[in-house]
Order: structure tokens, then C-alpha cells, then sequence
């Protein structure tokens, strides 16, 4: 799958005269941030965030979704009606897709949902590229020119915005829409921006949480420092594999932290008070084992994500007679039910359970699971290697 590199915004806006940007993420981006100019004095109280994994049916077949959930509880110090809005790009777009990424949005105020209006961007956002500013904070590189490519792009984008009746005191946002993310071979990124926490009154949440379930998936989340100096401290409630180990990121310097997990049943989730991130929010799926995505050797308690015999396991059909020579009867029964470890069967034979629990991956869930194409080509594979030796 190629990766989508276009500036996905999606981001939740309170305008109060000027642009100022909540914490909603610009997913499937390669690209900077439109951020407030101005400091707002509504404050985020609480922040109740749920991520979770959906699997729908897409033009290539199964296909991966996010669901995303916000509730806030602002605290405004006056009454008065107030413009919220979500980002889009223009469907027009020669860097679009035409694809639907963002779906299914929903909102609401105080309990009354709210219909929506669009807007050209170009509405709201400042006419003068020079109050870009805050955009070069989100480039490691910058110069005029990219600016100005970036600008010229946001012009072209939609504002849908709705009119509230916000009071003095305590308001509810809740809101939830679904996206498909940006894609590799073998994984999907999901990533949400929540750092623009910093442009609120007193630059955090008060009370913060954060849910995500990702299903049956094997997940990646890179550790997330707070301003505070501490970090994101996941925690499982539920059934399932997790663990820490170290990999390299395109984006950051040198070796990061990254939280592996594969759940049988449950939920991660993390709560805190005072929540003021450094670092922002991202989720990888691990959709395919022989993919692109980069896993360490082992993690912190040795689970390892492959061997030899699983990634020779999808090549069984292609291999030499002296590489054949040098795998056992054993190695080759490894082999042929490596697809079903994947799909978490519970083996009986105490040696292959025993083999496969060494993998992070391996959720046993019963006998009666389901294999792709694909899989059942190397159990094939496989079976005609041992049939050719006569045992």
C-alpha cells in the first residue's frame, strides 16, 4: 500500500474572533499544523478521549478504521454564542485522493446536536502567510516557499462550523467520527495531534483519559512524554501481550520507547490530572507480519516478533534444495502452522504452543479460526516439501 502523503486536517476550532485550534489530530500527514494565533481563555476541565479499531469492508477487502471519541467539559468565563468548527480538505484537491477518510461526524453541545455549515478556510484563516508563524514550530526544516505551498493548500479546505449557545461555567463537547489513517506495506498509522492542548487557559486538562482499544490487532504506540517530564504509563485492563522494547522513527532522533500489544480481550487506557503532553499521540497496526514495519529483535521481556522459520514460512514454496537440506521435519512443521499461530489457534501439541508463546503476537483464542489465501498457500507449500521426501 502506498503511503498517503497529504495534509489530512481535522482539527476542533473555537473561534472567538481569531483561530484557535483544540486537539484534534491532521491524520495521514507529511506536513505542518494550522495552530491558534492567540492564547484562548476557555479552559479544558476534563478530556475523555477513546480510540478504538474497526475492521470494514473497503475496495481491497478487509480494511481498518479508527473511531475516535471526545467528550470535553470546558469551563467558559462567560456566556455568549460561540463558533466551533472542523477542518477538511477539499475533495478538489490535486494532491487528494477522492477517498472518504473521514466519516460518520457527529456533534453535540450540551446535550443538543448540532447541524453543521461549510466554509471556505479562507474565511477564517488569516489573509497575510506571515501569520504562519506558529506553523514553523511543526517543521524541523522550514522556509518561506514551503510555507507558502502549505498555505496555498489550507486555502483550498473547508471550515464546517456550527453556531453554539455556550454559558457561563461548564460546557460539553462530544463529538466522534471515523478515518482510515496512512498506510504502508504490512501496517497503518493512525495519529492524533493533542500537544495544541498548550493554546487553552492554563495550557493542560485538569482531568485527562485515554481509552484505546485496538480489537484483535497487534498494535505499536511510541512512548509519549509529558511537560512535566514523566510519561504516558499504559496500563491493561484486560486479557493479552504487552510490552516495551526500542526502534528507530523517520520523525525522531535516534532510538524511541515503543509499547507493543496484543490483546485477547480489553483495553489500554490512561489517567492522569494536569495532562500537558510534549509529544503527540500515534498508533501503528501491524497488519502484516512479513510487511515493512520495523520491530525490534526482542522486547524488554523477550518476546520476539519473528525468526528464521516465520519469515522463511511465506517462502516455502521458493526455496533451494540446499536451503531445503537444512530444515528438519520440525522446522517445517514450525512452518506450515506459523499461519495459524497468526490467527491465534490454540495448538494441542505442548511443543508448538510452547514454541509460538516466545512471539508478542501469539494470542491463542480456540480451534476454530480463519486463514487467508495467502496462508493457506504456505501450509500448501509446505506440505508439498515434506510429501517430497516421502514422510
Amino acid at each position: 500500500m502506498k503511503k498517503v502523503k497529504i495534509l489530512l486536517l481535522f482539527a476542533l476550532v473555537m473561534i472567538f474572533g481569531v483561530n484557535l485550534l483544540a486537539n484534534d489530530w491532521e491524520f495521514g500527514s507529511e506536513g505542518g499544523h494550522i495552530v491558534p494565533m492567540n492564547m484562548s481563555d476557555i479552559a479544558i476541565k476534563s478530556e475523555k478521549l477513546h480510540f478504538k479499531l474497526e475492521k470494514v469492508k473497503g475496495e481491497y477487502g478487509l480494511e481498518s478504521e479508527m473511531v475516535v471519541t471526545v467528550r470535553f467539559v470546558f469551563d467558559s468565563p462567560e456566556a455568549g454564542e460561540k463558533y466551533i468548527g472542523f477542518i477538511t480538505p477539499e475533495g478538489g484537491n490535486e494532491e487528494w485522493d477522492e477517498r472518504d477518510h473521514f466519516k460518520n461526524f457527529k456533534t453535540s453541545v450540551n446535550g443538543q446536536n448540532v447541524s453543521t455549515k461549510a466554509y471556505r478556510l479562507t474565511d477564517f484563516a488569516p489573509k497575510d502567510v506571515k501569520q504562519l508563524e506558529e506553523v514553523k514550530k511543526y517543521y524541523k526544516e522550514y522556509d518561506e516557499e514551503k510555507a507558502r505551498e502549505d498555505y496555498e493548500y489550507y486555502k483550498k479546505s473547508y471550515v464546517y462550523y456550527f453556531k453554539a449557545n455556550f454559558k457561563k461555567g461548564e460546557n460539553i463537547v462530544e463529538h466522534s467520527y471515523r478515518y482510515d489513517g496512512s498506510g504502508g506495506v504490512g501496517y497503518n498509522d493512525f495519529n492524533y495531534v493533542w500537544s495544541t492542548i498548550s493554546k487553552w487557559k492554563n495550557q493542560k486538562v485538569d482531568d485527562f483519559e485515554v481509552i484505546v482499544e485496538p480489537g484483535s490487532a497487534l498494535i505499536a504506540i511510541p512512548e509519549i512524554k509529558m511537560k512535566n517530564g514523566k510519561y504516558v504509563d499504559w496500563k491493561l485492563a484486560g486479557e493479552g501481550n504487552i510490552d516495551y522494547g526500542y526502534r528507530n522513527y523517520y520523525d525522531r532522533d535516534g532510538q524511541y520507547k515503543v509499547l507493543y500489544a496484543k490483546l485477547k480481550k480489553g483495553y489500554l487506557h490512561f489517567k492522569t490530572k494536569n495532562f500537558s503532553p510534549e509529544d503527540e499521540f500515534s498508533l501503528s497496526e501491524i497488519a502484516y507480519l512479513n510487511g515493512n514495519y520495523y520491530f525490534p529483535e526482542k522486547t524488554e521481556k523477550g518476546y520476539k516478533y519473528r525468526d528464521n522459520l516465520t519469515k522463511s514460512a511465506y517462502s516455502a514454496g521458493y526455496l533451494t534444495a540446499d536451503e531445503l537440506k537444512e530444515l528438519t521435519n520440525e522446522d517445517l512443521k514450525i512452518m506450515r502452522n506459523y499461519p495459524y499461530a497468526v490467527a491465534g489457534y490454540d495448538f494441542s501439541d505442548k511443543k508448538l504452543k510452547d514454541y509460538f508463546s516466545k512471539f508478542l503476537w501469539y494470542i491463542p483464542i480456540g480451534k476454530n479460526v480463519e486463514l487467508g489465501e495467502d496462508d493457506y498457500e504456505v501450509v500448501n507449500n509446505v506440505d508439498k516439501i515434506i510429501k517430497s521426501r516421502g514422510k
